[in-house]
């Protein structure tokens, strides 16, 4: 039985580094052939790309391999280079990630925080819309579409210069606001607790916006093939805008299951840290909080 669990999980592991790492990285590197073989100036020669790759596998000269032995050699170095190749667009997931996350470098400095001013300039505009409408007594169709149009912005006040960042912030936001609980302290407690049934769907949606972010490492890689040939920036380009797309609805997703996940069990961890609780009121969530923070 333990065998057999075994041979199942490596199965199902190889499976999952053929998809994630090894075909991915086959295509980058039948374009990164393509791109050396024709450069911008032979861009659409297939008839040339093809001759050039027989040359390759034919081979040449007094010290040719056999072709048993080339073949062996060439498989070898394409696998070698799909794998090297997929582990580096996954690298560059993370600057992609914090590039969507509005985590810019220090020399974006000043532009990450224009950005930020005007989104946050818009959003209480926005903001002021809607709460002028309640005051004045407005029904609840116009007060809905009011909040829609400032929350399509961003759920809570912008803190960042991209939308994917406001919206991977604003569980923690509302959340204190609303419970007057540091989400940061408390989300590693809080999972803990967690039943199966919750921790998966979170788990996938995580997973979702992990491989939107290593989609726009790939993104980079084929940008960068167009200082050779002109149309690997068009993939880039293309590609980098589905994984913009991709990580926007897996953050989106994420960031309302966090929500989820704290307003469902919240009680549970009230009751862990705070015995004099029942039911849950805002301030029991500053007086866990400052435990979590152990007066640091």
């Amino acid at each position: 039985m333990t065998t057999g669990l075994l041979s199942e999980l490596g199965r199902r592991i190889a499976e999952r580094w053929v998809a994630l790492l090894v075909l991915p990285g086959l295509v980058f590197t039948a374009t990164a052939a393509a791109a050396f073989s024709l450069g911008h100036g032979d861009w659409a020669e297939l008839d040339l790309l093809r001759d050039r790759l027989a040359d390759l596998g034919a081979g040449s000269g007094a010290g040719a391999q056999p072709g048993s032995v080339r073949t062996a050699l060439l498989l070898t170095g394409v696998v070698a280079a799909s794998a090297a190749s997929a582990f580096v667009a996954r690298a560059l997931g993370a600057p992609f990630e914090a590039l969507l996350l509005g985590r810019w470098p220090r020399v974006l400095r000043r532009p990450a925080a224009a950005l930020t001013r005007r989104r946050r300039a818009a959003w209480r505009a926005l903001d002021e819309r809607y709460e002028t409408a309640r005051a004045a007594g407005a029904d609840g169709h116009h007060l809905g579409e009011l909040a829609d149009d400032r929350n399509r912005l961003a759920l809570a006040e912008p803190r960042h210069p991209t939308w994917t960042g406001d919206r991977m912030h604003a569980p923690a936001t509302r959340v204190e606001r609303e419970y007057h609980l540091d989400l940061a302290a408390a989300w590693p407690r809080l999972w803990l607790l967690l039943p199966d049934s919750s921790r998966e769907p979170l788990a996938a949606a995580r997973q979702r916006f992990d491989e939107a972010n290593a989609l726009g490492g790939w993104a980079v890689l084929y940008t960068a093939l167009g200082a050779l040939w002109w149309p690997g920036a068009l993939l880039g380009l293309s590609i980098g805008y589905v994984a913009r797309r991709r990580a926007r609805v897996a953050a989106d997703g994420y960031a309302e299951l966090v929500e989820a996940a704290v307003d469902v069990h919240l009680h549970e961890l009230i009751e862990h840290f705070d015995d004099a609780t029942r039911p849950v009121r805002p301030q029991a969530g500053a007086r866990v909080t400052e435990r979590f923070r152990k007066a640091t």
